[in-house]
């Protein structure tokens, strides 16, 4: 049980490692408000306990007697936070001033979620969310098909197979 705690803290800071990488300015947002602690659950799984010192961020599934405040929401109040960048006040627990500020600080950060991705997932997700992002963003009037931009999604997965399978054969 020990060595699942370990993995799973280390699995955690690593996150919030290239969270913060991942981003020009959440270093220095959150050294302007540690120090701060504080713990998350989100759709039961947790708590998971976060301080914030200058020095460092870190999250541990050890238990902190003295936390500033508490989170705890469910899967559609996640969503709806990623979405909206908002959190119900009766999901907060404890200082909801230092968990409002926590929550303006990384709703305000512009976090790459490409290089997030690319950094969690790998390079083909990573380079697939960059470009939707860019689609996304686009505010022409310029449109891909559906069924070509399926075709050449497609071509580039069976291409990459081919790759892999050629790499295994030598």
């Amino acid at each position: 049980m020990l060595d699942i705690k370990n993995k799973a803290s280390l699995a955690i800071n690593k996150f919030i490692d290239d969270a913060i990488n991942a981003s020009p300015d959440l270093k220095d947002k959150l050294d302007n408000i540690s120090p701060i602690s504080f713990d998350l659950s989100v759709a039961d799984i947790g708590p998971f306990y976060i301080k914030i010192n200058k020095e460092e961020v870190a999250a541990s599934l050890d238990y902190i007697s003295d936390n500033d405040f508490s989170v705890s929401i469910g899967l559609v109040e996640a969503a709806k936070y990623i979405t909206h960048g908002t959190i119900e006040k009766s999901h907060i627990v404890g200082d909801a001033e230092k968990a409002f500020v926590l929550i303006n600080i990384l709703k305000n950060t512009n976090i790459d979620l490409s290089v997030l991705i690319e950094r969690n997932f790998g390079h083909i997700p990573g380079v697939l969310s960059y470009l939707a992002g860019i689609k996304i963003n686009q505010n022409t009037d310029v449109t891909i098909i559906q069924d070509e931009l399926v075709q050449k999604l497609r071509s580039i997965s069976i291409r990459l197979d081919r790759l892999e399978a050629l790499g295994k054969e030598k």
